[in-house]
């Protein structure tokens, strides 16, 4: 053998370099995941919003005459006091108060809906809006503007 002698191992600077190197990925990732997690909510309460707008058409074709009638429209609720108790005299009454005590309860108690029922000749047609908050992952995602999101379907009956 010839020279000196032979290194074998890591110095510690290579070591610490790897450890900062490491630790700025994982930075990376928490900032990721806190994304994900703001854009998994937002999905998760407009599958939610399809899904009760859907149940209110449902409703409504199962009671056509109340509905040509005008016994489903409403306007969005203000609930910041709580969600509204439900109950109700006639059928569309129960069906109306109890689909918006689900709309604001599935939606974090800040949802609302509103039901539109407009007839053109022998045609009948709802337009059925949900909204609700949207603070929460606007606050995670640091954007700025409106926090409120309405989802609105439209259904022939």
């Amino acid at each position: 053998m010839t020279g000196g002698k032979r290194s074998e191992g890591f110095t510690l600077v290579e070591v610490l370099v790897s450890v900062l190197i490491l630790g700025i990925g994982l930075l990376g990732l928490a900032g990721l995941q806190n994304v994900g997690i703001a854009a998994s909510y937002s999905a998760l309460q407009r599958s939610q919003a399809s899904w009760l707008a859907a149940e209110m058409a449902d409703l409504l074709r199962a009671n056509p005459e109340a509905a040509r009638a005008g016994a489903y429209d409403t306007s969005f609720a203000e609930v910041s006091g709580g969600c509204p108790k439900a109950g109700g005299l006639t059928r569309a009454q129960l069906d109306l108060e109890q689909w918006l005590a689900s709309v604001c309860e599935v939606l974090g108690g800040t949802g609302s809906g509103s039901v539109q029922v407009v007839r053109h000749g022998d045609l009948t047609s709802a337009t059925i809006a949900v909204r609700w908050s949207e603070r929460r992952a606007r606050d995670r995602l640091a954007t700025a503007g409106d926090a409120w999101e309405t989802f609105t379907y439209r259904a022939g009956l």
